[in-house]
């Protein structure tokens, strides 16, 4: 039987954080900018484009941050730095 080995740098919000952004790229249960949780929103809004109206996040970019932040996952830079190095 397979066991998920959780870094002790994997909060429930980065692990929340990585669900989320991997829900956009698969299609699966995907959800726009209002249904993601608030607190989730700065590490989104990093990636993405600003909307030249408003100033505030794209949600066309949604897809993009959501990339970058499973690549920050997977090569534990940026939101997923270990603090101890």
């Amino acid at each position: 039987m397979l066991q998920s080995v959780h870094p002790k740098s994997a909060t429930s919000s980065k692990i929340e954080l990585v669900e989320h952004a991997l829900r956009q790229l698969t299609g699966i249960s995907r959800s726009g900018w209002p249904d993601i949780p608030q607190h989730l929103h700065p590490a989104f809004a990093k990636y993405m484009d600003k909307d030249v109206w408003t100033g505030e996040s794209d949600p066309l970019t949604l897809s993009e941050a959501s990339l970058m932040i499973v690549r920050d996952a997977i090569t534990r830079t940026g939101e997923f730095a270990d603090d101890d190095v």
